[in-house]
């Protein structure tokens, strides 16, 4: 029978050989790391310690700049330019873009027609009536070769053969009259039109009821943004807008917020008048048109560029260059985003840009704020690595 006193003693002496077992591999354990740890933070090559690099760069042909590509809403507010003077059903509408003589509502089989003219329509035209409403008609047809000569005001018995032939020509009744009603004056063709909420194909008309809405001729050239975009245009940005092979520059005249918290800019030319100066008939006489612009918040700079910590400024504030003839003193023109424009140097020079022997200056030091063209101060400029100025959208 085994004694329980010796069997409890061989336990516990088996329990503290393993204690000091596991005690000894933890010490061996931190010893070895220790080791490890101090061995690794020896540089191998002593030598080398605390040497910069030297790191080149090749100074290229390029610009900096910066310019959010946005659309410019050009609104020509369509006003009614007439009121409808015939009775009977609407059987034809015909709204949109329109030139000369086309035929913009039917009431019953007498159609209406816009012409080209400065005062609206106001009487019956027939023979001995003078005036501009007269000239008007007579211009048109000239256009349409039933009359010859020229326009002088006089409807005289010319006017009136032509008026019956034109008349034949459509299968109407040969009048040689052409009633009130019959002819609508735009101030500008072709223009889109839009028609009034009474012309619709069925509607019985009375007279009087509003007939043609067309542009008046105002315009009002306006840049639509978020808040967000809103925060990126300075006050004294400009905005460079183009239409087929128009190009116009407008700069802010006014900004309001609405509801929704978009920012309308109204836009006018550098002297106050309309963006499109002298080229505004080139421009579609719709209601709203939208034109391709980019807002141009940093003025674009061309010319040599380098990277921005290539250019250095000594204690009495010149800037300058190492190349590899030395220091050369170099003009900022602009910078952005890591590039800058300088003058003193061509493309092509080596510049240092980190390393040893930047000489007095303040290596890495960027370049300090340099004027930009147009007042800018370039800081907020885009990249500028040779192909162009950076475009934000």
């Amino acid at each position: 029978m085994t004694d329980p006193t010796k069997s409890s003693g061989a336990r516990r002496a088996l329990g503290v050989l393993l204690a000091l077992v596991l005690l000894g591999g933890a010490v061996a354990a931190g010893w070895w790391a220790s080791r490890a740890t101090l061995t690794s933070s020896v540089p191998q090559d002593e030598a080398t310690a605390g040497t910069e690099q030297v790191v080149w760069a090749e100074a290229s042909q390029g610009s900096v700049g910066r310019s959010l590509p946005l659309s410019t809403t050009l609104r020509q507010p369509a006003l009614p330019v007439a009121a409808n003077a015939l009775s009977g059903v609407v059987t034809a509408v015909s709204p949109g873009e329109v030139g000369p003589a086309d035929v913009v509502y039917v009431v019953g089989d007498t159609p209406v027609r816009v012409v080209e003219a400065d005062r609206p329509f106001w009487r019956d035209l027939t023979r001995g009536t003078k005036g501009e409403d007269v000239t008007a008609l007579q211009e048109l047809l000239i256009r349409d070769d039933y009359l010859t000569g020229t326009a002088d005001g006089d409807f005289g018995p010319a006017t009136e053969r032509a008026v019956k032939a034109w008349q034949k020509d459509e299968g109407r009744p040969q009048s040689g009259v052409v009633a009130l009603g019959e002819l609508v004056a735009v101030t500008d063709l072709p223009a889109v039109v839009q028609l009034g909420d009474a012309i619709a194909v069925g509607r019985t008309l009375g007279g009087g009821e509003d007939s043609v809405l067309a542009p008046t001729g105002q315009r009002e050239f306006v840049l639509v943004v978020t808040q967000e975009q809103a925060r990126l245009i300075p006050a004294e940005a400009t905005v460079e807008i183009s239409y087929e092979d128009h190009a116009w520059t407008g700069v802010i005249a006014s900004s309001s917020l609405d509801e929704y918290g978009s920012t309308t800019f109204t836009l006018t030319a550098p002297d106050g008048g309309e963006v499109c100066g002298d080229d505004c008939g080139v421009l579609p006489n719709d209601a709203q048109v939208t034109l391709r612009s980019a807002v141009v918040i940093v003025p674009k700079v061309e010319g040599t560029t380098v990277p921005a910590a290539a250019v250095r400024t000594a204690p009495d504030g010149r800037t300058f260059v190492v190349t590899d003839a030395g220091e050369v003193d170099v003009t900022v023109r602009g910078s952005g985003q890591g590039v800058t424009v300088v003058e003193g140097i061509e493309p092509g020079a080596r510049v240092q840009v980190t390393g040893q022997g930047a000489g007095m200056g303040q290596p890495g030091g960027g370049a300090p704020p340099a004027p930009a063209p147009g007042g800018g101060s370039g800081e907020e400029s885009g990249p500028g690595d040779g192909s162009g100025s950076t475009q934000d959208g």
